[in-house]
């Protein structure tokens, strides 16, 4: 028996004391929670600022948004679709400058000749 004895007391000396460990997949999980809070609040003030942005316009443009409700996403679908129409027209009215630029550049060289050809003009 005493040997018995003696032998757990030499096991327990010999034995390290016990380790706290951490569990990694919970800190893990804590760290990605925080991660999503803080982009979660980072959205939550950009979505804000959008808001607040598009009722300050409304407060200064109110002719913009005739018959458009009250709901901050349909404000700014209809932005967007004003947007979109207006870069619609100003490709076109680009379209019809190129053609009217070179149609000038064709009379311009046309009324040239015309010069050499003639020049008591």
């Amino acid at each position: 028996m005493h040997e018995r004895t003696n032998l757990l007391k030499e096991i327990e000396a010999k034995t390290q004391p016990p380790v706290q460990t951490v569990d990694h997949d919970s800190q893990t999980d804590d760290r990605q929670h925080e991660k999503l809070v803080q982009l979660n609040n980072k959205l939550k003030r950009a979505l804000q600022s959008v808001k607040d942005k598009i009722h300050r316009l409304v407060a200064d443009r109110p002719d913009l948004f005739d018959g458009v409700g009250e709901d901050a996403s349909e404000r700014l679908d209809h932005l967007i679709a004003t947007v979109e129409n207006q870069a619609a027209q100003v490709n076109v009215l680009q379209t019809e400058r190129d053609q009217a630029t070179e149609e000038h550049q064709r009379q311009i060289k046309e009324l040239q000749r015309y010069m050499i050809m003639d020049p008591n003009c």
